[in-house]
C-alpha cells in the first residue's frame, strides 16, 4: 500500500444489551412463580389469562408452554389444555434419586477445583446470602447452585441439573420438607476446605432426607400412579 494509503481494520462494535423474548419472559416468570408460590403445581394455564396476564400473543404463549411441556414442568393434554405438572410420588423419588449423585459430583468437583487453587468465595457468598434471603429465596436459591456448578467447571452439570424437576417438588411438598439448611452448609464448608469426599456425602445428605420422607406423605400432595 502508499504511504498515503488508509489502514481500514474491522473493529468489534460492542453488542447491544439483548432482551428476553416474549416466551422466555413467561417460562422465567412461571419457573420463579412455582418457587414463590405464585403458581402451583396441577393448576391449568389458560392461554387467554396467560395472553392477557403478559400482554402476549396466542402464538407466543403456545411457544412458551412447548417450552415448558419439553421441560417437563407442563403437561398438555388434547381438549384438556396445559397443567402445571403434578408429580406422582413415584415420579418424585426418581427426580431426587437421580438429583443426589449429580449434586455430589457438582460438590466433589467443586471441592476438588478449590484444592487445585480456585477461589470459592463466590460459593460462600451466594450461601451466605440463600442463608440470609426472606424475599425472593428462589433467585438466592439459583444463584447458590449455579456458583456450585460454576466453581465445579463441568458444563453438563449446567446443562443437566436445571432440567431435573427439583422445582416442581419444591413447590409441590412445599410445607412437608425436611430442613436441609444444614446439609447444604456441610456441603459448603467441605468443599470451602477442598475435602471432595465430606462435600459429596454432605449434597447426598442435603436429599437423602426428603427421599425418606416420601412414603409417609399424604396421597392427596400427589398425582396418582
Amino acid at each position: 500500500m502508499g504511504d498515503g494509503a488508509a489502514m481500514i481494520t474491522d473493529t468489534p462494535r460492542p453488542r447491544a444489551p439483548t432482551t428476553p423474548s416474549g416466551p422466555d419472559t413467561l417460562v422465567r416468570d412461571l419457573l420463579q412463580g412455582l418457587a414463590e408460590g405464585r403458581y402451583a403445581p396441577g393448576q391449568r394455564l389458560a392461554e387467554p389469562d396467560l395472553m392477557t396476564r403478559y400482554r402476549l400473543g396466542r402464538s407466543t404463549v403456545r411457544e412458551a408452554l412447548t417450552r415448558l411441556a419439553a421441560m417437563g414442568i407442563v403437561t398438555q393434554l388434547p381438549h384438556r389444555g396445559a397443567h402445571i405438572r403434578l408429580l406422582s410420588r413415584r415420579a418424585a423419588r426418581d427426580v431426587l434419586r437421580v438429583t443426589a449423585p449429580l449434586l455430589g459430583l457438582a460438590a466433589r468437583q467443586a471441592a476438588e477445583a478449590v484444592a487445585a487453587g480456585a477461589d470459592p468465595q463466590a460459593l460462600r457468598a451466594a450461601s451466605q446470602d440463600y442463608d440470609s434471603a426472606v424475599e425472593n429465596r428462589a433467585r438466592a436459591r439459583a444463584r447458590y447452585y449455579r456458583a456450585l456448578t460454576s466453581l465445579a467447571g463441568n458444563a453438563e452439570l449446567d446443562r443437566l441439573l436445571p432440567m431435573l424437576q427439583v422445582h416442581l417438588i419444591r413447590a409441590q411438598l412445599r410445607d412437608n420438607r425436611p430442613p436441609g439448611r444444614g446439609a447444604r452448609q456441610a456441603l459448603v464448608a467441605a468443599v470451602i476446605n477442598a475435602d471432595p469426599d465430606t462435600a459429596e456425602a454432605a449434597a447426598h445428605a442435603h436429599i437423602q432426607p426428603l427421599i425418606a420422607a416420601l412414603p409417609a406423605l399424604p396421597d392427596s400432595l400427589f398425582a396418582p400412579e
